[in-house]
Order: C-alpha cells, then sequence, then structure tokens
C-alpha cells in the first residue's frame, strides 16, 4: 500500500490533527459511538484529499466503516453524524464504549507492584466505596472488574461495568492504540493508562487519581498514596505488599479510611496474631489488620491474614508533581523520597 496518495499526501494523520479528530468525534465512532475506530476521510475521500482536514475526517469504527464501503452506509450519512456529535448536548450523547474478554471465567488487574491473591476482590476502596473491584464469582457470563478511576481533579476519566469499558466526554483526549487505552489530561499528561492483556488481565500502567483529600498515583512498577495537606502538598504512604492471602469479609489491597477505624480495627485484631509496630503505635503490620498508616489513615492489605513487606515509607508533606514524576517515571526512588524529602543526586 502506497504511503501517498496521488497528492503527494501522506497516509498517516499527524498526531495533533488525529487528536482533534478524536476531541471532534468525541472519542467514538460517530455512528456507533465504539470506542475502537480508524480514521475516516469523508469528502474527499483519500485518495483525492490535499490536506488533513480535520472537519472533513471523523472517528469510523471498523464495523460502520464497512458498511460504508459496502454500500450500507453514504458518506453523506457518516458526515450528519459526524456534525451530530460535535453539536450533541454530552449528556445526551453515549460515552465512548468498548466490551473486555474474560472468556475464560478469570479476572486479574495490577498496579504499583502489589500483588495479591484471587480471594482478595476489592483493589481500592475509599471509605467505604469500592472504587476497583473484581467480580467474586468464576464464571465465564459473571466475573469481570468493576472500575471507577478519575483524574487529579477528580473528574471521571474512564468507568469499566458488566465487562465494558465507558470512556469520559468530559477528558481531554482518549485513545486506544493497540492493547492500550489512553486517558490524557493534556499533551504528554497521562490520568491513565491501561495495557489489556486478554484474556481477563488488565494492567495499569499510569493512573494519576484523586479522589475528594486522597490521591492515589500508580505505575507498573511502583505507587504512592496520599493525603492532602494543602495545595499541591500531601503526605504520603508507600508499601510494597506481595501475597496478600487469606482475605476476610471486606478485605481490600488498598483501603483509605479515617484515623479513628484504623485504631479500632488495630485494637479489634491486636494480641490475635503476629504483630509489628512502631514505639508510638502509629504504624502497624498486624495479622488481619495489614499495614496500617494510622495518622493517614490507609492501610495496605487490609483484613488480610497473610501478607509479606519487602519496603515501606511515609513522610511528607511532599509535593504532588514531583512525587507524580518519580513514581511515572523513577520508581526506584519512592521510598527514599517519601521518607527523606532528598533525591538521588543524578535527578536533580
Amino acid at each position: 500500500m502506497s504511503k501517498t496518495n496521488r497528492y503527494g499526501l501522506p497516509r498517516e494523520i499527524p498526531d495533533k490533527i488525529k487528536r482533534e479528530i478524536r476531541q471532534r468525534s468525541k472519542f467514538g465512532c460517530v455512528i456507533c459511538r465504539a470506542g475502537i475506530f480508524d480514521y475516516e476521510h469523508i469528502e474527499p475521500q483519500y485518495r483525492d484529499a490535499t490536506i488533513h482536514d480535520p472537519e472533513n475526517i471523523c472517528c469510523l469504527c471498523t464495523a460502520c466503516h464497512a458498511k460504508v464501503s459496502r454500500g450500507h452506509f453514504s458518506k453523506a450519512y457518516v458526515k450528519k453524524k459526524y456534525n451530530e456529535v460535535q453539536a450533541a448536548n454530552p449528556s445526551l450523547l453515549r460515552p465512548p464504549f468498548d466490551a473486555l474478554d474474560f472468556h475464560e471465567g478469570k479476572a486479574e488487574l495490577r498496579l504499583g507492584g502489589l500483588a495479591y491473591g484471587s480471594g482478595v476482590t476489592t483493589i481500592i476502596k475509599y471509605h467505604g466505596v469500592e472504587l476497583v473491584s473484581i467480580s467474586p464469582t468464576y464464571l465465564s457470563d459473571s466475573v469481570g472488574i468493576n472500575a471507577l478511576f478519575m483524574d487529579d481533579d477528580g473528574n471521571e476519566t474512564l468507568r469499566i461495568s458488566d465487562n465494558v469499558w465507558h470512556g469520559s466526554l468530559k477528558a481531554w483526549d482518549t485513545e486506544v492504540i493497540g492493547p492500550r487505552i489512553m486517558v490524557r489530561k493534556r499533551k504528554g499528561r497521562f490520568s491513565l493508562k491501561l495495557r489489556l492483556e486478554p484474556p481477563g488481565k488488565i494492567m495499569i500502567e499510569e493512573l494519576d487519581m484523586r479522589v475528594a483529600d486522597a490521591h492515589i498515583l500508580v505505575s507498573e512498577r511502583s505507587h504512592a498514596l496520599g493525603r492532602y495537606y494543602r495545595d499541591d502538598k500531601l503526605f504520603w504512604f508507600h508499601a510494597s505488599m506481595a501475597d496478600m492471602v487469606t482475605p476476610l469479609p471486606g478485605a481490600a489491597a488498598i483501603e483509605f479510611l479515617t484515623y479513628e477505624e484504623a485504631e479500632s480495627r488495630d485494637r479489634q485484631w491486636n494480641g490475635r496474631g503476629q504483630r509489628l509496630a512502631t514505639d508510638d503505635n502509629l504504624f502497624v503490620m498486624q495479622t488481619g489488620l495489614g499495614f496500617a498508616n494510622k495518622p493517614l489513615g490507609i492501610i495496605v492489605g487490609s483484613k488480610c491474614l497473610g501478607f509479606a513487606i519487602s519496603e515501606t515509607a511515609s513522610g511528607g508533606p511532599h509535593s504532588l508533581s514531583t512525587m507524580r514524576r518519580l513514581v511515572m517515571k523513577h520508581p526506584e526512588q519512592v521510598c527514599r523520597y517519601i521518607g527523606t524529602g532528598n533525591l538521588e543526586q543524578k535527578d536533580h
């Protein structure tokens, strides 16, 4: 296939123009709203085009494109739907969506270097609300992942429910390339980057999410859990935990709660299993409790009877911007910076 048309126009559309097309198309096929699509020259067709004009290029999924190619849909109909999507009230327009593959009856989600057994079905919980969870059943028609992801302002960016992902019309940009679903806050800044590994596995490559007074930063290799102190400053917690097993009802890999609730749980479990705590009793590793940072009201491995810790740190206040850069680009420095506020010389 030629890389240019007869007028010398490259087949590949520049990234900036593709982003404008996605934004105009509201991140989905303009006809059926599927979130996986190609870029369709409407009029003129690509072979007759002299420029890549975003006003005349839209997002079209392969199924709808096939209907155009086979004469079931006209180019005029595509143009009409494109104009309707651009003019639509966001509250009345379906967000982009597509199905996920859990056909083998298993589901797995990985984030931030944490490792938990299949019995841990709640991954992130905030004051009793499950933000990310895995269906506890192992039947192919019911297993799956449910999740609500937000950006660093607390606005929804993507939701997974009933084994279908739904994007947000309020996002600055949502793009699907190969197995990755990516939501950008602005150019070069991701709010969310998921990598699909079907059947049944999703890897969070990047997550930059605010939930009320909490902030969650996740990369494939590290994480940082924060509570806001003021403006851009937060107190942070990191706990590299593996082998979270034998969960009790209500267990969670990551749980945000209050100091009082964390203290109450510690008292409940104190003396009932292995326990290790600081002298001031503010940081506790306890069978059945997990690893609790009481001042921040954060527990990793919450309500798990078994777990293993390799490294941990708590400290601050540190800026969100610096912590974001370390988690995403320099995960090996996360613990050092949280605990001391110092960076290795090469990172200055």
